[in-house]
């Protein structure tokens, strides 16, 4: 069978992808980012906000025999909005299928899309779904729940949140029934062996509806944790934080996931058990021990990246603000007379231009610098004001607790990717 899938290198469709050519499937990728090669697929680098037409996916359909949709964004940025993705070009991919003779559609949506739905994320799937049901076709509606997955943006975070010693989370959570990606995979490969669709909408949940905490109680547990105390967030505060953490790069949470989060967002497991003959798999099932040092260390190393920054924010704060005593220590150290006001500002400055940094841009080489400075500081005060270590507060033995600390830090960052050769 020869089968186009849109999404092809989000999520689900990669994940999708190989098993649909085990099965000796012919591919049609279609995705913004070409994979990579293998037999019987053929990529094709689409920006589905640029095909609102019919006409635009013609040319993509010629000899198809199933179209899967399964391209999807949780956040708008510039060029890729809900309306265009999720329900423009669709509508137009539907309507170029019964152009063109496809007459099997499997959409991938989401439990909750409705169109009265308190998101625009709901609502745009809504839209799209709509514009299937009205078609001629032979097809599928999939609504997937939460769909947890190793390697999900969502499930890290969701993984890290179990690992905290204490859960957390706003006041207003609702009651979400997790699906393991294994299983919606699972459902996908039998709906294409399917000789009709049906028209019909499958909602693709877990076993069990579990009230938030309860979920992230499972993960725990599948981690190898012991249940963790839960903290309720008013809703005043947890909406502040996620109108502010919203602006912060890759954030998942925003206005709109929490509104999300709210909502209870469960189905009957029945239809699906029934199509796949098997029970699906339990949240407590989900992680395995082997993730939660990952867990741990994505939960406190932004924590330790906040604690660094204030430490040198707040040096350059109070280097300006006891400036007289700043100005008596570099004249202690035997520095001359005429650069101390120079220098102090030139080492606030420089302080805070790293907190900063350490806040906005952090990078190996932020770390590599930072740990250059603290050992040129350690090392100019041993020399100059070699009683400083035997101050009563040890101020300086707690550059070494630093330096681990950036070596933890640089340890665990990524090398800059290196710049692609240019295509021949």
């Amino acid at each position: 069978m020869k089968i186009l899938l849109t999404g092809a290198s989000g999520l689900i469709g990669a994940a999708l992808l190989p098993r649909l050519l085990a099965y000796g499937h012919q591919l049609t990728a279609v995705c913004r980012r070409a994979g990579a090669p293998a037999e019987g697929l053929t990529w094709q680098q689409v920006d589905m906000a640029q095909h609102l037409r019919p006409a635009d996916w013609l040319p993509l359909l010629a000899g198809v025999d199933l179209v899967i949709n399964a391209a999807g964004i949780l956040r708008e940025q510039p060029g890729q909005y809900f309306a265009a993705l999720h329900a423009q070009a669709p509508a137009a991919l539907f309507a170029a299928c019964e152009l063109a003779g496809v007459r099997r559609v499997i959409q991938l949506s989401a439990l909750g899309a409705r169109p009265d739905a308190p998101t625009t994320y709901w609502r745009s799937k809504a839209a799209g779904d709509a514009a299937l049901q009205t078609s001629g076709l032979d097809w599928a509606i999939v609504r997937p729940s939460l769909v947890y997955a190793d390697e999900g943006a969502s499930s890290a975070l969701f993984r890290r949140l179990a690992a905290a010693p204490c859960l957390l989370l706003p006041a207003g959570a609702g009651v979400v029934q997790p699906i393991h990606l294994d299983d919606l995979l699972a459902l996908l490969v039998a709906l294409v062996k399917a000789p009709s669709l049906g028209a019909r909408i499958i909602d693709a949940v877990g076993p069990q509806p579990l009230a938030f905490a309860d979920y992230l109680q499972a993960l725990g547990q599948g981690m190898g944790r012991a249940p963790a105390p839960v903290c309720r967030l008013p809703d005043r505060l947890a909406q502040a934080a996620s109108c502010l953490a919203q602006y912060l790069p890759g954030s998942l949470l925003s206005p709109a996931s929490l509104a999300m989060l709210r909502e209870d967002n469960r189905a009957d497991v029945a239809p699906i058990e029934a199509i796949l003959g098997r029970p699906l798999r339990a949240p407590a099932s989900f992680c395995r021990p082997v993730l939660h040092a990952d867990a741990l260390l994505a939960l406190w190393l932004p924590m330790a990246r906040a604690g660094l920054a204030f430490i040198w924010l707040f040096t350059a704060w109070v280097s300006l603000y006891n400036a007289p005593e700043g100005l008596r220590l570099l004249a202690n150290a035997g520095l001359p007379p005429g650069s101390h006001t120079a220098l102090l500002w030139a080492g606030a400055g420089l302080d805070a231009v790293l907190g900063l940094f350490t806040v906005l841009h952090p990078s190996r080489r932020l770390w590599q610098a930072q740990m250059a400075l603290v050992l040129g500081y350690t090392l100019f005060i041993s020399l100059s004001l070699p009683q400083w270590w035997l101050h009563p507060f040890g101020p300086i033995s707690k550059n070494l607790p630093i330096l681990l600390w950036l070596a933890l830090l640089l340890g665990t960052s990524k090398p800059a990717a290196s710049p692609r050769p240019p295509s021949p």
